[in-house]
């Protein structure tokens, strides 16, 4: 498979998000810090969490319109709110004008822009992949998205206090260029009957009765519930591992074959581990990606969770410092295995006339792991280091039961769906 060969709406996708993704995270990661500094921690905290929560329901409307108008128009509507939302941005933080609470009214405009644009992304993306190439598009996606995130984060880390008003304006270009892309060369992956289009005063009706659908789909939940831990634990990283690291892991010295030697403390270690995460997958992601090809679902997703439980066993409560790189480097190998995969065989499980749907619910997966990382933090507060390392074994042993439950079921229903085809007509 290579990159040439995908469908033209990969290509502009990958691309687009690339760039957003680049310039955006020399923004976004310090939107926070910029709240607290205008506005106080209190209320930067209750901004920032509004306009999760927006994202969020907006999020299941988006995925209901996109199966009943089609992708590409959810996707170019979105995308202008999201360049207007970022136009107006740009002006409030200007040499003209500096004001925190308009940039934050467009911020809440931005999340009902990504909120209607993700489900019909991602069910787009399904659209027009298969079984073939699905893992290659997610592996580059997700490699592409951390390569993007580590410089642009780096670069903000630089530059958003100093030049706020350039990155935003910069951010605005790539979403001229964006829409305009989206414009020229996306094409519809999505047919809708005549009396799928919203114009009726039911409309609110339509849409309980899609995700009824979701809600009554178990194999679907149980997949969802297992990704959803899997993120909870990857969040661990950034909470609950974080600040344990601040509070007791002291100060080491780093000696590297005695070519030099360097003091470290917590935070500094927090970023170490960070650092080797994003290299480890921008070098392997692609890597494994064709390496894992021979190999079954089932084995791939069994192996990335058994990973997980070594690596975040460890540091949950280890406080060696190579003992810590190497868990870092254990639970990489874990999420280059379990993301490919587990997006691939999530494209297998919805249903294919309520793609958008489904895949806005799915889109709650990272929303919700986000939360229980943050969690992990009050449940440290209660419990030793070493029940957190023994709590994460758990949540993998569930996990583990969740993907056996699932993997069941996707084959008896493949068997299922191959005997009906099989089956001769009745004469």
């Amino acid at each position: 498979m290579r990159f040439r060969d995908l469908h033209i709406n990969i290509k502009v996708r990958l691309l687009t998000r690339f760039l957003s993704i680049l310039v955006g995270a020399t923004i976004f990661p310090f939107m926070s810090i910029y709240f607290t500094e205008k506005l106080g921690q209190a209320i930067a905290g209750v901004l920032m969490l509004s306009t999760v929560i927006t994202t969020v329901i907006i999020s299941f409307y988006g995925g209901f319109l996109a199966d009943r108008i089609g992708r590409r128009k959810v996707m170019i509507m979105s995308q202008s709110v999201l360049l207007g939302a970022y136009s107006v941005m740009t002006i409030a933080n200007s040499e003209w004008l500096d004001s925190a609470w308009l940039t934050y009214a467009m911020l809440l405009v931005q999340s009902v822009g990504t909120g209607m644009l993700f489900p019909a992304v991602d069910a787009m993306i399904i659209d027009v992949t298969n079984q073939e190439n699905r893992r290659y598009v997610y592996s580059l996606n997700y490699w592409s998205i951390n390569l993007a995130m580590s410089i642009g984060a780096l670069g903000g880390g630089f530059l958003f206090q100093t030049h706020r008003f350039e990155l935003f304006l910069l951010f605005t270009c790539v979403h001229v260029l964006t829409l305009i892309m989206f414009v020229l060369f996306m094409t519809e992956s999505h047919q809708t009957k005549r009396n799928e289009q919203v114009r009726n005063k039911a409309v609110w009706k339509d849409l309980l009765q899609s995700y009824r659908l979701v809600a009554k789909d178990r194999t679907f939940l149980f997949f969802c519930l297992a990704v959803l831990l899997g993120n909870a634990l990857l969040n661990q990283k950034t909470y609950y591992i974080a600040v344990r690291l601040q509070q007791e892991f002291g100060s080491q010295l780093l000696n590297v074959a005695n070519w030099f030697s360097l003091k470290i403390d917590g935070i500094r270690m927090v970023g170490i581990m960070q650092t080797e995460n994003t290299i480890l997958v921008a070098m392997g992601m692609l890597f494994v990606t064709k390496w894992i090809k021979r190999f079954s679902d089932s084995l791939v997703l069994r192996t990335g969770v058994f990973l997980y439980m070594i690596g975040f066993a460890a540091l949950g409560s280890s406080n060696g410092l190579w003992i810590l790189l190497l868990a870092v480097f254990v639970v990489t190998c874990g999420e280059l295995l379990l993301t490919p995969v587990s997006q691939s065989v999530i494209a297998d499980l919805v249903n294919d006339e309520a793609r958008g749907s489904y895949m806005a619910v799915y889109g709650l997966v990272g929303h919700g792991g986000r939360l229980l990382g943050a969690g992990g933090i009050l449940v440290g507060v209660l419990v030793p280091s070493w029940m957190m390392s023994g709590l994460y074994v758990l949540i993998g042993i569930f996990m583990l039961c969740l993907f056996h439950y699932v993997l069941k079921q996707r084959q008896q229903k493949n068997e299922t769906d191959a005997a009906s085809h099989n089956t001769p007509l009745p004469v």
